[in-house]
This record gives structure tokens, C-alpha cells and sequence, in this order.
């Protein structure tokens, strides 16, 4: 049993030789696939078509039908995966903001030391190099796309992993290998691409699962090409599933139940008999030793899993109970905790009350037990504390590390968090129950991605979830955002000092916060929320930047000069810190001097970089250069207000009044939401001897300043 194990001192992996001979050169092949429920794959009852190749590694191995993940979140599960630890042990316990740390040995550690030849290839952030999930890997490929608050970012698509994974399968033989590939598609937005988004019209997410099945097929097709099939193992799991609704949880992450907690696990190769189904409940974390014992290796006892292979065989092993939880509320929203343990077919949850179902009989936990069977919670309750002593000895904590603003973002542009949980115990039943809590959850992710005249509807739910829900700070946190898309500043500043009065361990909120306080030109404040942010996480760079901005803007150039020449010395291309210089240099009246530094800060994709480089070429009065910068920048963002401000005063002083007056109007139509962007506008029609329309830009800057 897991308590028992716990208890068992850590020993020495030893090695043996079934059932492969003294130099095994059975290789691994570990497949994760994001965000799959077991009940949308073929092999598992499904009748959409979706998962041909699962479903054929499926008949041609082992199917488990019931399998348990330790929690539903990508990257605490998939550390759970890699090193057969629960998150109370190895410490993930959440996306981003935890590190997988070298205590627990990683699959990957254990083969490499074996001689192994190890690669990764994975498909989203949370499972980054960043965070502790390359270890033991020679090759970890990790090329997501880049990020940005207007597109899904920090991912990429499942093709494109698979291309990665192919090329090295294919590349000269290496001896035994351990490869791992992560297939992040299936987790939401659902946006599968042609020829899927066509077959799956109105179930876009059975289509990106067929999208990602596809490429499942053509690296199982890979290795059968290069006649390695026979001596591989394939292993494929998900990480968790989705709820699509269940128990009125649209995604996952908050709530623990069967749609996002019971996951598909099917195994194929050599010594893996043909078309079994084993019905025995398993879980994730028997992954690493099953693993290890079809390659020929005896694990280390002190890991908690099983060995699962007698059941493939058809024999029995001992029965166990499985740990499960999510603080994903707890962190983020000041919701309560979810703990859950798993004995045979019955599953206990405990967070603001208990919950108790028997899972053969109620699959789908309709039915809340726990008032009839007193007993069982306790004796399972009692289980379940006993059981997390022995993973947390001292204490269950979890240890969230300081995030900076570059990883707030691209954690957001996958529609996650990031918190700290604030003051407290993790373990708090007085705090709101997650599951009368989590539409909450859904409205404000739905908030988050709202465009256009969706936008206004989403800014005033998100004020209406504050008041329904005034301790959680994520709601907060996404009304800053919204009020600041929205325009509304004076809002945003609020909404930014109550969620990190909240949940103070927040750089990345801070430095957003003080970002916005210097549009406000409230300099001291933002002067000090951003000293606050660096003193959080000193390693930042771009907090040290935001920091050198506020100070030039304050007029305090000597202490901003010292922190940008600081980043560029260690950076010299640098493309923030490069732009600072440039500001640095503007401010002081030497814009020449300046030139150069805008110029190689416009070494991204990001538009503003050529609005702030076409800016500094209309002081300097190369206004050839201004237009074609910002044309440029329109080039990158067709429609962007700054842009055509820009735009239309460059072309004002270039003798084109009328023309750069169309620019100009059309910009202000927009409405902008920034002072800046009025600002500029007043440049323009000053420019162009329009002093009514400028007064009324300037006065539109202030207002935002103020609303």
C-alpha cells in the first residue's frame, strides 16, 4: 500500500536482466498527450472515429482501463509521470510557478545513467526546460512559438513536435534510446486544424484529438521504417482530462472528478501481450516502474507506484490507494483545497466538505455517499492524513517560486494563472467550495480571450464576479487586464492593488501594476511597486528595465542609466533594454544619440519597437524614415491606433496634409485606450494646424488617466 511504501527508506536502483539478457537495448518511447479524457478515445468506447492510431497501438497491447492521474493540471501531473513521486513530495504544484526540483530522480536520470541516449520534445510551457523538466535529457527540444497577450503563444502545435521527434528517431543508430514527446493540442481553445476542423464542425475538440492521433501514427509509422518498433516500448498516458461540462467544469484544474481525474494509458512492444485490457484500477504513478520493469531494471523500492507488468500477464498484484489533489483554487482563487484518495472503487474528496462515491457503480459521481457511509469517510479520511504525513514529514506547504512578467504572460496565453496562495494554510474547509465556485472560474477565462463588442459584456462580468467573489484575487487580476483593454486605467490601478493585496507574492502582477502607475504618471508609485518587483525576483531582467523606465520618466537618469547599461552589458541585444537606451538618450534631448538603440530594438516582432523607432525619427526630423517605420509597424498590426497616428504625422510633415489627416482621424475613431496614443494624436494635428482637435486629444489623455 502507499502508506506503507511512503515508509520505506530510499535504496539503490539495482539492475536486472528480465527479460532482455545482460545488455538489454530495449528502447522507450513515452508518449503525453495533453488534456485527454479516456472516454474520447476509440479504444476506450468512443465512437467518433478519432483515435485510429491509439486505437491500434491499443489492440496490438495493453489497454488500462482505469486510470487515475494525481492531479489535474499539466505540469504537476507530468511531474508525477517523470519521477513516480506524488506533488506533496516532489513539490509541483501548479504550472509555472513551481519547479521540479532534482530530489526524485527523473525517468530519464535513471535511463541515462543506464547509457541511454535521452530526448524530449514537448509542446507547451508548463512542462519547459525552465521548470526543472529537462533533467536527465541529452537533446530537449522546447521551440514554442512566441507569445503575446493577443494570441495563444507558448506552445506548438503537434505536427510540429512529431516533425522534431521523427527527425531524431531517423537520425544514425545510438544505442538504446528514451524518448519523450508531449502533445499539448487537445487542451483548450479547441481550434483543430484543416482537414479536422472540417470532419469535427461543431466538436472541435474530437478534432484536435484527431489531429494529434495523426501524429501519434506517423511517429509510430517512424519507427516501424526504421525497424526499431520491434525493440521499443510505447507508452502513451494523458496528463489529465477535461471536464466539457461535467459537474459544470468546462476545462480542468479546479475540480477532481472522473472527467478530468480518470485518464487513458495504453502500453505496446516488445514482452507487452496482444490485445489485453486490464481492468485492475492503476494510476500515473505506476508509470516509472512499469517502465523500468519492461526494460529489464529493478526499480527503486522507495518509489510509491507499482510494477504493473503481472497484470498485463493476467495475474494480480496488491491493491493500493492513490492520492490525488488540486490547490489550483486554493492558489489562485482562495478557494479550499481538494484532497482525494482512491481505494479500490471507492473515492473519497475532501475540500469544504467531504464527498464520497463508489465509482463502479457511479461512474460519472452523481451521487454523494459520504451521509451514508460515515464510516467509510472517516476510516478513508484518517487514510488519506496518514498518507500525506508520510509524502510532506514536516508538513504539507506548497513552495511556489518568484515568476517573472514574461512567464505571467505566456502562462495566461494558455488560459492559466499564476498565484501564491497568499497567507494560510493550504488546508482551510472554511474557504469557498471550488465546486459552487468554478463557473466562476469559466467566466473568467472566457473574460480573458473576449474581443470586440464581447469585450464590453466581458469587462462588466468580470466586475460582477468581484463582488460575488471579493478574496479572490485571480478575479481581480483579470479585471485589471479587462478595465485596462477597456480603458479604464483609474479601474485597472484599483483592480491591481486589491488582487495583490490579495496575493502579494505576485512580481509579474506588480510589474504590470507599475507599468500601468507610470501611464498614469504616478512615477513614486510606480516607482515602488517595481522596486518591490525587483526585490522579489532580482533576476528579471525586464523588471530592472520597467524599474530604468519609471526613473527616466521621473527625470532620474543616473540610477536608470547604471540598471539599463547593467542589462545591455550582459545582453547587448536585448531588444527591451536596447528601447530603454534609446528613451534614456530621447529624454535627455539626444536624439541622434538615440537613433541607433530604437533601431535594433525593432529586432521583433512586436510593432511598438518601429511606433517608438518612427516617433524618435519625426523629433529628429527624418520624416521619410518616420513614415516608412510606421508603415512598417501597420505592416505588423494592420489597424493599430498608434500606428496611424504616428503615420498621419509623419505624413503632415512631410507635405502630405490631407493624406496624414485621413491617418490621423481614422486612428482617434478607433478611440484609443492609452494616453499615449492621444498624446501622439495631439503631436498630429498640431502638426497640421488643427489646434481644436489637438486640445481634445490631450484632454481625451487626461480622462484616461482619471477614469
Amino acid at each position: 500500500m502507499v502508506v506503507a511504501a511512503i515508509a520505506i527508506a530510499a535504496g539503490i536502483v539495482s539492475w536486472r536482466t528480465w527479460p532482455f539478457g545482460q545488455s538489454s537495448r530495449v528502447n522507450l518511447l513515452l508518449i503525453t498527450i495533453d488534456t485527454l479524457r479516456a472516454d474520447h478515445v476509440g479504444a476506450y468506447g468512443a465512437a467518433t472515429g478519432a483515435t485510429p492510431s491509439l486505437d491500434a497501438l491499443a489492440a496490438r497491447g495493453v489497454r488500462f482501463d482505469e486510470v487515475q492521474t494525481a492531479v489535474p493540471l499539466t505540469g504537476p501531473s507530468h511531474a508525477t509521470i517523470l519521477t513516480g513521486q506524488y506533488p506533496p513530495s516532489h513539490g509541483v504544484r501548479g504550472n509555472v510557478v513551481f519547479t521540479l526540483g532534482d530530489k526524485y530522480p527523473t525517468l530519464a536520470t535513471l535511463l541515462k545513467r543506464r547509457g541511454y541516449h535521452t530526448a524530449a520534445f514537448v509542446g507547451a510551457y508548463p512542462v519547459a526546460a525552465a521548470f526543472g523538466f529537462n533533467q536527465g535529457f541529452d537533446t530537449f527540444d522546447e521551440e514554442f512559438h512566441e507569445s503575446s497577450p493577443l494570441d495563444q503563444g507558448a506552445e506548438r502545435r503537434a505536427n510540429e513536435v512529431a516533425d522534431a521527434a521523427t527527425r531524431w528517431l531517423g537520425s544514425a543508430d545510438r544505442g538504446p534510446f528514451f524518448a519523450w514527446l508531449h502533445f499539448y493540442d487537445p487542451h483548450a481553445p479547441y481550434d483543430p486544424p484543416p482537414p479536422y476542423n472540417e470532419r469535427f464542425a461543431g466538436r472541435p475538440y474530437d478534432g484536435e484529438i484527431a489531429f494529434t492521433d495523426a501524429q501519434v501514427g506517423r511517429v509510430v509509422e517512424a519507427l516501424r521504417t526504421a525497424g526499431r518498433d520491434r525493440d521499443t516500448v510505447v507508452m502513451v498516458v494523458a496528463d489529465h482530462g477535461e471536464g466539457l461540462g461535467d459537474h459544470h467544469e468546462l476545462t480542468h484544474a479546479v475540480l477532481t472528478y472522473q472527467s478530468t481525474m480518470r485518464v487513458p494509458f495504453i502500453v505496446n512492444g516488445p514482452g507487452v501481450p496482444n490485445a489485453a485490457v486490464v481492468r485492475t484500477r492503476v494510476a500515473t504513478i505506476d508509470i516509472v516502474p512499469t517502465a523500468l520493469g519492461l526494460l529489464g531494471v529493478n526499480a527503486d523500492p522507495s518509489l510509491l507506484g507499482r510494477d504493473l507488468r503481472p497484470l498485463m500477464n493476467g495475474r494480480s498484484i496488491a491493491s493500493d490507494p492513490f492520492y490525488q489533489e488540486s490547490l489550483f483554487g486554493r492558489l489562485n482563487c482562495h478557494w479550499a483545497a481538494l484532497r482525494g484518495w482512491v481505494k479500490d472503487d471507492w473515492k473519497l474528496i475532501v475540500g469544504a466538505d467531504a464527498e464520497l462515491y463508489d465509482l463502479a457503480g457511479d461512474p460519472g459521481e452523481l451521487r454523494n455517499l459520504a451521509a451514508d457511509e460515515p464510516d467509510r469517510v472517516r476510516r478513508m479520511t484518517d487514510d488519506l492524513q496518514r498518507g500525506l504525513q508520510r509524502l510532506a514529514p514536516g508538513g504539507d506547504r506548497a513552495q511556489p517560486r518568484a515568476i517573472n512578467a514574461e512567464q505571467e504572460e505566456r502562462l495566461r496565453s494558455l488560459g492559466y494563472t499564476a498565484g501564491s496562495g497568499g497567507s494560510g494554510p493550504l488546508d482551510d474547509p472554511l474557504l469557498p467550495d471550488p465546486k459552487t465556485h468554478v463557473e466562476l472560474y469559466d467566466r473568467l477565462q472566457a473574460a480573458t480571450v473576449a474581443r470586440g463588442t464581447a469585450l464590453v459584456r466581458a469587462f462588466d462580468d468580470v466586475q460582477r464576479i468581484t463582488k460575488l467573489d471579493p478574496q479572490n484575487p485571480f478575479a481581480f487580476g483579470t479585471l485589471a487586464s479587462m478595465a485596462y483593454r477597456h480603458g479604464s486605467l483609474a479601474v485597472a490601478a484599483q483592480a491591481f492593488a486589491r488582487a495583490l493585496d490579495l496575493d502579494p507574492d505576485r512580481p509579474g502582477v506588480r510589474q504590470s501594476y507599475g507599468k500601468l502607475l507610470r501611464e498614469l504618471d504616478r512615477y513614486a508609485d510606480s516607482e515602488r511597486e517595481l522596486r518591490l518587483a525587483a526585490a522579489q525576483d532580482d533576476s528579471d531582467t525586464r523588471t530592472r528595465i520597467n524599474l530604468a523606465e519609471t526613473l527616466i520618466a521621473a527625470h532620474k537618469s543616473a540610477e536608470a542609466s547604471r540598471l539599463v547599461d547593467a542589462v545591455l552589458a550582459k545582453e547587448p541585444s536585448d531588444p527591451e533594454a536596447l528601447g530603454a537606451k534609446g528613451r534614456l538618450l530621447a529624454a535627455q534631448g539626444r536624439v541622434k544619440e538615440a537613433l541607433p538603440y530604437f533601431e535594433k530594438a525593432t529586432a521583433t516582432s512586436d510593432p511598438e519597437p518601429f511606433i517608438e523607432l518612427a516617433r524618435a525619427y519625426l523629433i529628429a526630423d527624418e520624416n521619410v524614415k518616420a513614415r516608412e517605420t510606421a508603415v512598417d509597424a501597420l505592416r505588423r498590426s494592420p489597424g493599430h491606433p498608434w500606428a496611424m497616428a504616428v503615420l498621419g504625422a509623419a505624413l503632415v510633415k512631410d507635405g502630405q496634409r490631407d493624406n496624414g489627416l485621413e491617418y490621423l482621424n481614422r486612428a482617434a475613431g478607433i478611440g484609443p485606450r492609452r494616453p499615449v496614443v492621444w498624446q501622439s494624436l495631439a503631436e498630429g494635428f498640431e502638426a497640421a494646424h488643427e489646434p481644436a482637435r489637438a486640445a481634445f486629444c490631450r484632454r481625451q489623455a487626461q480622462a484616461l488617466a482619471v477614469r
